[in-house]
């Protein structure tokens, strides 16, 4: 079975629900924010003028991600990055995408609630009528239970396009049940809530996620390989996984791709899907995930387009935006099953 082409990974009508706002500035970017704001480049952990090809753990990561995130100092700022993100988002033919934003963070950095919005709105202003992008607003576990009321209460407040809240940060240091408030304003204010959990933590993280916060998709969870109890219990609830398979490996959870449990996983029948976390950071695209993960498990264009499939159902966006979204899915399959001879969803 011959593997996707490029022009299959390109053409695939695509969805992601695991990429970070923040997470999306280039170097370059960096640096010219740096130059701005008269900041040291060394202070940004860049190894001439990139990102580091592999960090050292996921503490690594944090603090090079957070020095480059506290160079966003105003609205205009702000809006730059949102613009091109979306524009990076719309370069590959991703027709819907959930982003996680720490805006919270921001706030405390000195912008203004109101102001912080309007450069949000601003930065989506001109995306393709055929992209969509909505939010989910992150919390910090190691900010403790009073983040996560705090980002609770700024997106009460929010004029943005917000469809779930998330809960991120080093796993293990402060107990999953401390942030109970985000599960009860995501049924309060009709939100998704997806946690970080399983991703340098053990499997109980994965289980303190689903146990304690009820969450409705676990980000990473490749913990999970290790439990076969719970690879049972996540395929039975059909858990969506967003799985980040570059980002695994560049930060040192895996030696390797070909040692990411992503194929096994996909294998057992667990609900997963395949996100780029930080792109630049990680020297990866959607596309580029898209693509590993075609070759780890073998995957054919069926395959492909059922793991977008997936990430469609699995959104936090309404019922008629996830409906036309599988719909076109399954335009692409359908135009595409005389070359493979596979039959249409519809039709097994």
């Amino acid at each position: 079975m011959a593997l996707p082409s490029d022009a299959d990974l390109r053409s695939l009508p695509k969805v992601e629900l695991h990429v970070h706002v923040e997470g999306s500035i280039s170097a370059a970017t960096a640096l010219s924010l740096a130059r701005r704001y008269r900041v040291d480049p060394r202070e940004l952990g860049l190894v001439e003028g990139r990102y580091p090809d592999r960090f050292d753990n996921l503490a690594h990561f944090i603090r090079v991600y957070l020095a480059v995130s506290r160079l966003i100092r105003t609205p205009d700022d702000l809006a730059m990055i949102f613009a091109a993100f979306a524009r990076q988002q719309v370069s590959q033919g991703v027709l819907y995408t959930e982003a996680t934003f720490t805006a919270m963070a921001h706030v405390r950095n000195g912008m203004e609630p109101v102001a912080l919005w309007a450069a949000v709105r601003d930065g989506l202003a001109d995306i393709d009528s055929g992209t969509e992008i909505r939010l989910i607003i992150d919390a910090q576990r190691d900010l403790g239970s009073d983040d996560a009321r705090d980002n609770v209460r700024l997106v009460e407040n929010a004029d943005a396009p917000i469809v779930g809240l998330g809960l991120s940060g080093p796993e293990g240091e402060e107990k999953d049940r401390e942030f109970v408030v985000l599960r009860q304003a995501a049924d309060r204010l009709h939100l998704g809530l997806a946690v970080h959990a399983g991703e340098e933590g053990p499997p109980a993280q994965v289980r303190a996620a689903l146990d304690d916060l009820g969450a409705d998709r676990i980000a990473h969870g490749v913990a999970a390989a290790k439990a076969p109890d719970l690879i049972e219990r996540l395929k039975r609830d059909a858990v969506p996984l967003d799985m980040c398979l570059s980002s695994n490996v560049r930060i040192g959870i895996f030696p390797s791709l070909e040692a990411h449990p992503f194929a096994d996983l996909w294998r057992a029948g667990l609900n997963v899907n395949v996100s780029s976390d930080d792109p630049p950071f990680l020297s990866t695209t959607l596309i580029d995930e898209l693509r590993h993960a075609a070759r780890l498990a073998s995957l054919s264009r069926a395959d492909l387009a059922d793991l977008q499939r997936r990430a469609a159902l699995a959104a936090f966006a309404p019922a008629d935006t996830r409906g036309r979204l599988v719909a076109a899915i399954d335009a692409w399959t359908d135009r595409h099953r005389s070359c493979d001879g596979e039959a249409s969803p519809s039709q097994v």
